[in-house]
């Protein structure tokens, strides 16, 4: 099945001589028509140069359903790269698991608009159920080719992304048999999404990231450890981690060479017509 075999039909012989109100009455004919050779000549007219009757005929397809699927899957490894792009749409608003390997493949495809469209029908097909499908498909890829069609997916759905990876992770739905007749409603896919949303929502709590930098906000303040010496002898007011910022070995390094300089001299933080660098930090001392 080829575009150069297609060209060749009577159809498009009397269709060069109509305009696009005949194009659209010959396309609705054969829609009303619904029969083996009305199909035929329907995918016919996707091999057209014309785009106005591709899109007719990519119309009149996706309302007659998807029966006339397994009729376009094998276009999307041949024919011109209009031809497949065409496909990749019809399959993708019928949302047909079956074309997901061939989509997948035609990601690969040198035309740009023929890819896109192909991973623009992936993503469809993910949301209207065939998350496992696409899950399972990139599992049998190379690595480095699944590393680029996650990308292209994850940047058009994120969420159908992030599901796609936890099934990716779960060996059992990878290895899970049921062919067409599988998906996302399917009770293993169910059950293995169930179980792991329990694992997450049961499971141990997230250890807090500590607050870094600033007083109050630095490494002491979420420590237990006891106060040095030095720190618990000073008669200075105390910041929130428990020490005495000029005393502490923890925030030694944090102060200004010229405080650090004044304090060694005078014994005195502050310096002539400022502030004293307790102000500044938010406490006194």
């Amino acid at each position: 099945m080829s575009d150069d075999a297609y060209t060749q039909g009577k159809p498009f012989d009397v269709l060069n001589s109509r305009g696009l109100a005949g194009k659209k009455e010959y396309v609705s004919g054969l829609e009303r028509r619904r029969d083996e050779q009305a199909i035929s000549l329907l995918v016919e007219c996707l091999c057209d140069e014309s785009w106005y009757l591709r899109d007719q005929a990519e119309q009149a397809l996706s309302r007659i359903g998807a029966s006339v699927a397994p009729v376009l899957l094998p276009l999307l490894e041949q024919g011109l790269w209009y031809t497949r792009g065409s496909v990749a749409r019809v399959l993708g608003r019928f949302g047909y698991r079956p074309g997901v390997p061939g989509l997948l493949n035609l990601g690969e495809d040198a035309n740009e608009t023929v890819a896109a469209a192909a991973c623009d029908a992936l993503v469809a097909i993910g949301r209207n159920g065939g998350t496992i499908s696409i899950a399972q498909a990139l599992h049998r890829l190379a690595p480095d080719v699944r590393r680029r069609r996650f990308g292209e997916i994850a940047a058009r759905d994120r969420h159908l992304a992030d599901r796609v990876e936890r099934m990716l992770l779960n060996d059992e739905l990878m290895s899970a048999e049921g062919g067409e007749s599988l998906n996302d409603e399917s009770p293993v896919v169910r059950a293995a999404e169930d179980g792991l949303e329990w694992e997450v929502l049961t499971g141990p709590p997230a250890s807090p990231k500590r607050p870094r930098g600033g007083p109050g906000r630095g490494p002491c303040a979420a420590t237990t450890r006891s106060i040095p010496p030095d720190c618990a002898s000073s008669p200075t007011r105390r910041p929130a981690c428990g020490h005495s910022a000029p005393s502490c070995r923890r925030w030694r390094g944090r102060w200004p060479w010229w405080a650090r300089a004044r304090r060694r001299a005078t014994g005195s933080t502050r310096r002539p017509g400022s502030p004293t660098i307790s102000r500044a930090w938010g406490w006194s001392w």
